[in-house]
């Protein structure tokens, strides 16, 4: 892909990140924390232990960490999603 069509592209950045009772780990990316429509992926602690090679339960603070570690890769599956048209994805 050329440099000018990379420079037309809204920039896609990490916004936040909430772990949820019950373990669900969301992240929001998007232009920045006013963006209107962020990207949302969702981290389940199925997803995650399976990574981990760990028996579930796990801990939130397990994901968090494990999100922390993989921030690359986690963000590279998000680019790629709404590349191809997505606004949330659930990796589960």
């Amino acid at each position: 892909m050329s440099e000018a069509v990379l420079e037309d592209q809204p920039p896609f950045k990490y916004i936040a990140a909430k772990g949820e009772l019950g373990g669900v780990f969301r992240i929001w990316y998007g232009s920045g924390e006013d963006d209107r429509l962020p990207f949302v992926l969702t981290l389940t602690p199925r997803y995650v232990a399976r990574a981990l090679h760990k028996p579930l339960p796990i801990t939130l603070e397990q994901i968090q960490t494990y999100a922390d570690k993989n921030r690359d890769l986690l963000m590279a599956i998000a680019r790629n999603a709404k590349e191809r048209g997505r606004r949330a994805v659930v990796l589960d």
